[in-house]
């Protein structure tokens, strides 16, 4: 048998025990939100303060959500305008946490710029995604088992 056929069998069977596998699941941040809780602004009051002083958008964000742990982060960032946005929101999707119960978790911050043309933060959400449980495949506010 020639090389070229060994590689058309080996082809045919990898394609075949692929066929009916299972979708991978998709990536942390396409995955559906149930329900956010709302961040008092008490808890982010040095990211204001930050973000008084000038700061960019995606600097506040990072100062909100602090130091990544884990193996995966997505950051989104979404303006209402490409040349003066006047409103930004980010999303930032964690994933792969060592802690044996909370998987991730998905911050969700509005800001606006004021008419002083410094960004102040309007709102911050958050979910978090569970190892274990009957909600793996989406964010929510339910505590982890």
């Amino acid at each position: 048998m020639t090389n070229h056929f060994k590689w058309v069998i080996l082809s045919a069977a990898l394609l075949a025990s692929s066929v009916g596998a299972a979708d991978p699941s998709p990536p942390p941040a396409e995955l559906p939100v149930v329900e956010t809780k709302l961040v008092a602004p008490v808890e982010y009051r040095t990211a204001s303060a930050f973000a008084a002083r000038g700061s960019a958008p995606l600097e506040i964000v990072l100062e909100i959500v602090g130091e990544f742990e884990g193996s995966t982060q997505h950051i989104i960032q979404v303006n209402d305008d490409s040349e003066e946005p006047s409103a930004s929101r980010v999303t930032v999707v964690r994933d792969g946490f060592m802690d044996d119960s909370m998987r991730g978790e998905r911050w969700d911050i509005a800001l606006e710029r004021t008419t002083a043309s410094v960004w102040r933060i309007r709102e911050v959400r958050r979910a978090w995604r569970c190892w274990r449980g009957e909600q793996l495949d989406r964010f929510a506010t339910v505590s982890c088992p």
